[in-house]
């Protein structure tokens, strides 16, 4: 008998372990949809309309997974109206560990607001993590292949990415820090890119920024651009690198918002070949061609280091000055 009982009550405790599992996983599969309904009642409740063909949680029993299909999502005019349609959309999180989601996307997203576009990927998702009270606190994005097709309006500057990485974090010090890459940016074939285009090329090698946000938590609560520079709000950046064509560039800097709520601050830049970014400038009239020798003469006299020549500009009044000439403007 003992022999028998050896065998048995591994097996009965085992078995009895995946009934408890199966039943808590069906208790959080309900409460799981319970809270996507209560979402969707929370933002109808603020004047969204929201939705869809269908709505079900699967993933028994490795995960809870949200399958949402035919959404077709419109903000009210005070979140700026905007109305957009997705074909399916997918979330993702472990049973243990409900702080973090993995959401993609599959088919085509129809967005239309100022103006109409489609945007497709062959891969997107977004990676969201919060904190105890509910918070995001951690965001992430990844996108592949992405098209962007203007259907009404005026049309958008870039029509692909070839790849495009996000991460995002709230900062203990009360700051928002953000990194951003893109890879193989193509530029649309139309009148608002033409500047861009006529000076560096149709596409882009890589673009990166990495910023931070100071009192992230003023902007964050409204919003308001206006109140968050009162409060000693600041973007940091950290790092930049823009490789177009003749535009080959590396810098750092910070800045905030004067009282007209124009870019106020200083950017350290490092450009590897001056003479034919102010060629290109100058041919795409981004910089009036008496802004040309002022250019390169900075450049001459500035140190020149493995990663090119080192430039400060000063952001100010809607300008853009190195030294004491105003070289450009900032783009409105």
């Amino acid at each position: 008998m003992r022999a028998h009982l050896k065998f048995i009550l591994p097996i009965a405790g085992i078995f009895a372990l995946l009934v408890l599992y199966t039943a808590y996983w069906f208790f959080a599969a309900g409460k799981v949809n319970e809270a996507v309904l209560d979402w969707i009642e929370e933002k109808e409740s603020v004047g969204y309309q929201i939705a869809y063909s269908e709505l079900e949680v699967r993933g028994f029993p490795y995960r809870f997974q949200i399958e949402i299909a035919g959404a077709d999502i419109t903000a009210p005019r005070s979140d700026g109206g905007w109305n957009a349609t997705l074909e399916h959309v997918q979330a993702n999180a472990l049973p243990y560990d409900f702080s973090h989601w993995i959401v993609s996307f599959a088919g085509p997203m129809h967005v239309r607001s100022d103006r109409e576009l489609m945007l497709n990927a062959q891969d997107a998702r977004v990676s969201l993590r919060t904190n105890e009270y509910g918070e995001t606190v951690r965001v992430g994005a990844e996108l592949t292949a992405l098209s962007i097709e203007t259907l009404a309006g005026d049309p958008v500057n870039v029509e692909y990415v070839e790849s495009f990485v996000l991460g995002g974090a709230v900062e203990d010090t009360d700051s928002l820090r953000v990194r951003v890459e893109a890879n193989g940016v193509r530029a649309s074939d139309n009148e608002a890119s033409q500047d861009l285009t006529r000076a560096f090329g149709t596409t882009g090698d890589q673009v990166r920024l990495d910023f931070e946000v100071t009192e992230w938590a003023a902007l964050a609560r409204d919003g308001d651009a206006g109140q968050w520079s009162r409060a000693g709000g600041q973007l940091q950046i950290h790092d930049a690198l823009l490789d177009w064509g003749p535009a080959q560039l590396a810098g750092e800097g910070e800045l905030s918002l004067d009282d007209e709520a124009q870019p106020d601050g200083r950017l350290s830049m490092r450009i590897a070949d001056p003479d034919s970014l102010a060629l290109a400038l100058v041919n795409a009239d981004l910089i009036p061609e008496e802004n040309e020798e002022a250019l390169r003469l900075a450049a001459m006299m500035a140190p020149r280091g493995p990663e090119g020549v080192s430039l400060g500009f000063r952001l100010r009044d809607g300008g853009i000055y190195l030294g004491p000439i105003r070289i450009g403007r900032v783009a409105e």
